[in-house]
């Protein structure tokens, strides 16, 4: 298949990817803002580090199965019947174990809170596990727009059920609706839409060995997964826990609004980068053409933003939160020097994935993990929610440059140094943007 086939499939797959994800961040966008000004700081740093702790029970469920089926050429009805029901056996488990470590949770951060606000979480857990064979479904179909119609409906939901719940219950009860009503609704969407797509809804199967058919990518996947999960939510763990649920709120707000860049970009555009480019796994030179060219574009995106985030900083946070969210504006303004760097870099993963090459992007993961840990345990160390975004920045600058040294030594065949060369306009104008914000 030529290089001009791949490329305009590679491009209408991310448009689609892009306005399908458009569509879910928009409806998000606007759940932030009335949340907001909903509840206080010291009641979403309460819901967030439970949160912390349910993203890493969903990451246990998850397992890497998600790219490993989209990565599967033939997947029969008995396989995939049988990896169905092993996602409901293996989210039960993990919902049970999450609730069962729950004191444990109260007792680190000196809250019987945490005790009962596991529940409607840990159910979330189990539908949004047996949702991975559907929503795999739909990936390998490139049919990212059903997608983004189910999720947008369950926010939706999720917002008119918060919003009523707040009339009859304490505020963290209410908002820990959230997670469960996203889960739910977004599980019966994409299972009964699932007809439609090439290998069909999902049923209850015996077939539990099918499993591991998929095992060989999903471990190497998981593995990043979980490294990927210590090393950006430990400063979410720590900073609760050492300065309090008041420090966590606004941190966690900051670091959300540097992210929302990148789930606008690269995030969107991921999900279209694997089902696409391993079309080309067996033709390295045309993968490094279309990967180059690819990243030389997202590459003056990211420098766009990153530099718009850091002057428009106190006009979005008085946007987006309102003015009782003022002390976030400066931490924004300091994680917004990394955006360039982690638009970039968020887009490696996929293409790691279509060459078959999850073991490269797990190396990766174990290497960004020890960094992120250091500089994460430092600036928590500082007491000083400032000297933290900056070592998670510096952190940001050292995992980018490792992320394509390994992929330039190990996977793209014109070698390192050309690797590097692509993202040096990256490094550039990030060192141009950290002169700026310290001056």
């Amino acid at each position: 298949m030529s290089d001009l086939t791949i490329d305009k499939k590679l491009i209408k797959s991310i448009l689609h990817s892009m306005t399908g994800r458009y569509l879910v961040y928009a409806i998000q966008l606007i759940s932030m803002i009335v949340l907001a000004r909903v509840f206080t700081p010291e009641i979403f740093g309460i819901f967030a580090i439970i949160q912390v702790f349910a993203v890493f029970f969903a990451l246990v469920s998850e397992m890497g199965f998600g790219p490993a089926l989209v990565n599967e050429t033939n997947i029969s009805k008995n396989m995939r019947n049988g990896i169905y029901s092993f996602t409901w056996i293996l989210g039960v488990v993990v919902a049970i174990l999450f609730f069962a470590l729950s004191p444990l949770i109260s007792w680190f951060y000196n809250n019987e809170i945490y005790q009962l606000l596991v529940i409607p979480v840990a159910i979330g857990i189990i539908f949004n596990t047996a949702a991975i064979v559907p929503l795999s479904a739909f990936n390998r179909d490139k049919k990212f727009i059903t997608i983004a119609r189910c999720e947008g409906v369950a926010e939706i939901t999720s917002i008119i059920v918060i919003l009523i719940s707040t009339k009859f219950m304490d505020p963290i009860w209410a908002l820990s609706l959230k997670p469960l009503t996203v889960a739910f609704i977004r599980f019966i969407l994409v299972l009964v839409s699932s007809s439609k797509t090439e290998i069909g809804m999902p049923s209850f199967g015996k077939e539990l060995s099918s499993i591991k058919k998929i095992l060989a990518f999903s471990k190497h996947q998981a593995g990043f997964n979980f490294l990927n999960y210590f090393s950006r939510n430990l400063d979410n763990i720590l900073v609760g826990k050492y300065l309090g649920t008041a420090s966590l709120g606004i941190y966690d707000k900051a670091y959300q609004l540097m992210r929302y860049p990148l789930l606008l970009l690269t995030f969107a555009m991921s999900p279209a980068i694997q089902p696409v480019m391993k079309e080309l796994k067996n033709d390295l030179h045309e993968f490094e053409k279309l990967h180059n060219k690819f990243i030389r574009y997202v590459s003056i995106l990211g420098l766009i933003v990153g530099f718009s985030i850091f002057y428009l900083s106190d006009y979005i946070v008085l946007f987006l939160l309102g003015e009782q969210w003022g002390e976030v504006s400066p931490l924004l303004k300091i994680l917004a020097v990394s955006i360039p760097i982690q638009i970039v870099m968020s887009t490696s993963g996929g293409f790691y994935q279509a060459a078959g090459r999850a073991d490269l992007m797990l190396k990766c993961g174990m290497f960004s993990f020890f960094t992120n840990v250091t500089g994460i345990i430092i600036g928590v160390w500082t007491n000083d929610l400032q000297l933290l975004c900056w070592a998670i920045v510096a952190c940001s600058f050292i995992n980018y440059i490792q992320c394509y040294y390994i992929m330039g030594r190990s996977l793209l065949p014109s070698g390192v140094f050309n690797t590097l060369k692509n993202i040096l306009l990256t490094l550039v104008g990030v060192i141009i943007l950290f002169i700026i914000v310290i001056n």
